[in-house]
């Protein structure tokens, strides 16, 4: 509820409050790691939103003996469906153009937001690893944040109604506050059990574990509306508005600590947060320094706009990236910060606060409403077209795929004669090999240091480019288009089949559409599984409910020599990002092991060593082992202690030393070190979510990498 809504007293001090909110959600979405904890601005929301409407509807009841249903909910669709459905309409006509092409479900996503069951779409739909990657761990798709919008929604429908039922059977202000008191407890109750028994994901995004939070504002709402906020004592009153900069410190310390993928909200621990909202708005009710300084006006104003920057600030932060906005850091975040405001403060001008100052009888604007929802879901449906798919087959449309063939093959051979690249070694023209991104920037051309080691040129098997795998920094100058490995000509086309992970699918459509390219040169399948490594046995945390292991048991036990067996490869590609790294739990008495403790390196070296030994003993020619690039800061919403670069220099370590045990077989690939050497390890356009290519990114790095690196590979 807004502080427009003048049937209870107006306090500045609580727009001040959604200020803090809306910022903390900001920083956090802004990918900045010191403010892992800032989602908690949300539940702030929750418990200033169950205050809020619970007053209005306690004040009403006093005043009418009734509580007006239509009016109540006329009003809701006022504040909440213009700006709402002006944000889903432009996401719906952006898409249909294809500015979110990359981002699969937005659809279903769609439609999820326009009916405010978001959240619960979250939870229900049957997702790939990929989707549920972007569910976790922060995919700037640009609806990700209506999930909590949903409950708030869920909560306005229902409330009004419990509290009718609460005003039938209490006969005094005493025994309504009892009622809601008792439901607050339930729902506090309610989070930590759907945590266990649903898993972390539910403890965060299903509404039975949220809505203690929003009735805790409830609760304080009764014993105010009970007792009123008059005190005897000054003494009273000073102590009482100690507890708004006290509920700020405990805010801001959870903020500033919690992990943004486990502990405490993923636990069911956010009701007992939510004590520290309440402990804030009841504070305000009291003079104090705090309060004077939430109700300084420019503070006021942004809580005022807090529902539209909250609304619109995800898309444009999806859109705004660094790639297209030519800065990162501070600077990328004070763009986006701007352009928000700006839009949020158009919107409250032109289009929310006219239409809640519009007052016709109620049904009008439910009808209005209906209309514009239903004019929108027939956009949606019909005008948004369906986001490209990791699958390489799909994208192959059988021509690229590994041809099966009866007896022995002949041999591959590098013979004479031009290669893949054009005899001159000049890159093909055609836009499919262009890199995705803004070549307007202001950029430095340096010559890449491509890594095209000659793959087996040591006795380790490893590359020669001098790479640790990893570094921090985005290397030297930026390299827009650099050189293309150069791919020789063969004797016959080269077999590949490509396994792994999430981003070994997204690889895969690039050999693919390559492939299709240069039918003489290569036919590739994709074996890959989505949410599979190489890793066998234990359980990851962040799992929750999900069993992974029997579908990726099943790729290394099953698909893996079957595909083998059937399509002959003459090079077998290993991919697999972050499944391998993760924190995992092998024993109850162990506990949760990451990559830094020896046992996780022995159990990730042994995996590893038994996958090398079966592809000898299924007489795959060549491996190439791919070191991928580890996730970035796009990625970084939920899990951020994915992005430590030392986990990935262990699995690298780990590779690099099987790979000495098997060096005619195996080849290392250090994709992770080539995007470093030219600058675009960091480049938001090839992966906007962090970890997965675009089909245009995966073209473009098979096309002037991989291709050259796995062909050589195969005839080294």
């Amino acid at each position: 509820m807004s502080g427009a809504d003048r049937t209870i007293a107006y306090q500045p001090a609580l727009d001040g409050l959604r200020a803090v909110a809306v910022g903390l959600v900001l920083v956090f979405h802004g990918g900045f790691a010191w403010m892992s904890g800032g989602y908690v601005g949300v539940s702030v929301f929750f418990t200033l939103s169950g205050y809020l409407i619970t007053s209005l509807l306690l004040v009403e009841h006093d005043r009418t003996g009734r509580i007006d249903l239509g009016r109540f909910y006329a009003r809701r669709m006022k504040r909440l469906l213009p700006a709402s459905l002006l944000c889903l309409g432009a996401v719906a006509v952006a898409a249909a153009a294809g500015a979110f092409d990359e981002f699969d479900g937005l659809r279903r996503d769609l439609l999820g937001a326009l009916f405010q069951v978001a959240n619960w779409v979250k939870l229900l739909d049957d997702a790939s690893y990929a989707d549920l990657t972007n569910a976790t761990l922060g995919r700037v798709a640009p609806l990700e944040h209506y999930w909590s919008l949903a409950i708030e929604e869920q909560f306005y429908w229902v409330w009004p109604l419990v509290l009718l039922g609460v005003f039938r059977v209490a006969s005094s202000a005493r025994s309504i506050g009892r009622w809601i008191v008792g439901m607050t407890m339930v729902g506090a109750a309610a989070a930590p059990l759907v945590a266990i028994t649903w898993g972390p994901d539910a403890a965060y995004w299903a509404t039975p574990a949220r809505i203690g939070e929003i009735l805790v504002g409830a609760w304080l709402a009764s014993v105010l509306h009970r007792r009123g906020t008059e005190v005897r004592r000054p003494s009273t009153a000073r102590a009482l508005a100690a507890l708004a900069p006290a509920g700020l410190v405990v805010v801001l310390w959870a903020a500033l600590t919690w992990p943004a993928a486990e502990g405490p909200a993923y636990e069911g621990w956010l009701p007992a947060f939510a004590l520290a909202s309440a402990a804030v708005v009841l504070g305000l009710q009291y003079p104090s320094p705090v309060r004077t300084a939430l109700s300084w006006r420019p503070i006021v104003w942004t809580g005022t706009i807090s529902y539209g920057l909250y609304l619109y600030h995800w898309p444009l932060f999806a859109v705004l990236t660094s790639d297209r906005v030519g800065v990162d850091g501070w600077a990328l975040f004070g763009v986006r910060l701007a352009v928000t405001f700006a839009v949020a403060a158009l919107s409250s001008a032109l289009v929310e606060q006219p239409v809640r100052r519009w007052n016709p009888t109620w049904s009008r604007p439910l009808v209005a409403g209906g209309v514009a929802t239903l004019a929108l879901a027939v956009v949606v449906v019909v005008g948004v077209r369906p986001a490209d798919t990791f699958s390489a087959d799909a994208n192959a449309g059988g021509v690229a795929t590994i041809v099966p063939v009866d007896g022995t093959l002949p041999p591959l051979e590098v013979v004479d004669g031009p290669t893949a690249t054009g005899a001159t070694g000049e890159a093909d023209a055609t836009p499919s090999t262009r890199p995705p991104t803004d070549t307007s920037t202001d950029t430095t051309s340096a010559p890449a240091d491509t890594g095209s080691d000659d793959t087996g040129s040591d006795d380790t098997g490893s590359d020669d480019t001098g790479s640790d795998g990893i570094d921090e920094t985005d290397g030297g100058s930026v390299v827009l288009d650099p050189e293309p490995v150069p791919v020789p000509a063969l004797s016959r086309p080269v077999r590949i089949l490509t396994i792994g992970d999430s981003t070994s699918e997204a690889t895969a459509v690039g050999f693919a559409s390559w492939a299709i390219d240069h039918p003489d040169l290569a036919q590739v399948t994709d074996a890959s599984v989505a949410g599979c490594g190489f890793v066998r046995g234990g359980v990851v945390p962040t799992d929750g409910d999900i069993d992974w292991q029997g579908p990726c048991d099943e790729l290394l036990d099953v698909r893996l020599p079957e595909s083998v067996a059937q399509l002959q490869p003459d090079v077998l590609v290993l991919m697999v990002t972050m499944r391998d790294v993760e924190d995992r739990i092998w024993s109850d008495a162990e506990g949760p092991l990451d990559p830094f403790d020896p046992r996780f390196r022995e159990r990730l070296l042994a995996d590893y060593r038994q996958l090398a030994e079966r592809l000898a003993e299924l007489d795959v020619p060549r491996v190439a082992w791919v070191l991928a690039p580890h996730p970035i800061a796009a990625f970084a919403g939920e899990q951020r202690k994915m992005l430590d670069l030392d986990r990935y220099r262990v699995q690298f370590d780990v590779i690099r030393e099987v790979a000495a045990g098997d060096p005619d077989r195996i080849r290392v690939i250090d994709l992770q070190g080539w995007l470093d050497s030219i600058g675009r390890f960091r480049d938001g356009s090839l992966r906007p979510d962090g970890l997965h290519w675009t089909p245009d990114a995966a073209r473009w790095v098979v096309d002037r990498y991989l291709a050259g690196s796995v062909v050589t590979a195969a005839v080294s």
